[in-house]
Formats: structure tokens, sequence, C-alpha cells
């Protein structure tokens, strides 16, 4: 038992440095209404501009993605097969429905800490809610050279399985007119 929650914990402290960020998730000029492919996923953004405030824009990996990511990553640091199939094991149970990221920026370290942040996903229909996260707090990146823009990225694994097309939500407590962003995923 402690050996499996150990190997949870470590997968999920290990599970951002899989793959690279996608250039396309850290781009400000996605627009509602326009479509973007990230991670190798057409997302379809409906509701939430980027601005001046900040960019909030999201990506998605398939579990078979996340599994090849894994498998690249054994390979190439030679992990025992034991620790490979753990790893495997541990994402089946945490993100066998697949594994959303989401990148954003803010003005201030306080906007930019992920708990101000909650995730909902809603089936085909955009109804049937299948993920409520309330995220927790993360501390923001500092803005890099050049830059007045705090940022963050994290990844938030679906446990259920999913097909057709989802929906993604996201709500920031400090956005005001701008607080829901809203993009449809189509596997």
């Amino acid at each position: 038992m402690k050996k499996t929650t150990a190997t949870l914990i470590l997968t999920i402290l290990t599970a951002f440095a899989f793959g690279q960020i996608d250039d396309n998730l850290t781009k400000a000029q996605w627009k509602p209404g326009k479509e973007n492919i990230i991670y190798e996923n057409t997302i379809l953004r409906h509701e939430g501009k980027n601005d001046l405030g900040g960019i909030l824009n999201v990506g998605f990996q398939t579990f078979a993605q996340v599994k090849a990511d894994i498998e690249q990553r054994a390979d190439k640091e030679m992990w025992t097969p034991e620790k490979k199939k753990e790893t495997v094991e541990a994402f089946e149970k945490l993100a066998l429905g697949g594994m959303i990221h989401l990148y954003l920026t803010r003005l201030t370290i306080d906007a930019a800490n992920t708990e101000m942040f909650t995730v909902v996903v809603r089936d085909s229909s955009d109804s049937n809610e299948i993920l409520r996260k309330d995220l927790k707090s993360d501390i923001p990146n500092t803005p890099s050279s050049g830059s007045d823009y705090w940022w963050n990225y994290t990844a938030i694994p679906i446990s259920e399985p999913v097909n057709g097309k989802i929906y993604i939500y996201i709500i920031d407590k400090l956005g005001g007119d701008n607080n829901k962003f809203k993009f449809e995923v189509n596997l």
C-alpha cells in the first residue's frame, strides 16, 4: 500500500516534466471562435479572451499520448521495467481520461496563483459534469526579463474515460468580467 501511494505521489510530481510545454499553449493571439492545435488535439475557444490582464490557454492530451510520453521518457532515462510498469499503472488510475494542461499569465503574483482557478469538465452534451476541481495553491514563476507577467502551468488529470468531445471551463475567481473561459476538445 505504501509503495503504491509513494508511486502515485512520485508520478504526480514528475508528470509535468514528461514533455515540453507546447508553444501554442503560451501564445496570446488565441481568440474566441478560433481553433488551435495543442498537443496534437484540436481545441476550439468559445469564451474568455487573452488581453492586457494576461493569457489563459488550455491544452489536452489523451491517455494514449500521456502513456507514449511515459514510455519515451522511460526509454530515454533507462527506467527499470518495474518502474515503467508502476508509472503507467498509476497514470491509468489517475488520468485514464487524459490530461488537461493549463497555462496562464497575470500581472500580479496573487492573480497567477493556481488557487484562484477552478476547472470544470463536461461531456459532449455540455450538460453532464465529469470533473470539478478547485486548484491548489502553486506560487507562480517570476516574470522573465522584459515582461511584467507572472506565469503558471499545471496539469489536471481526468480519471474517468472520455470520448467524442469534452468541454473544459476554467473559472478565474479574480477575473471580473473576463472570468469564464470555455474550450471544446474534439477527441
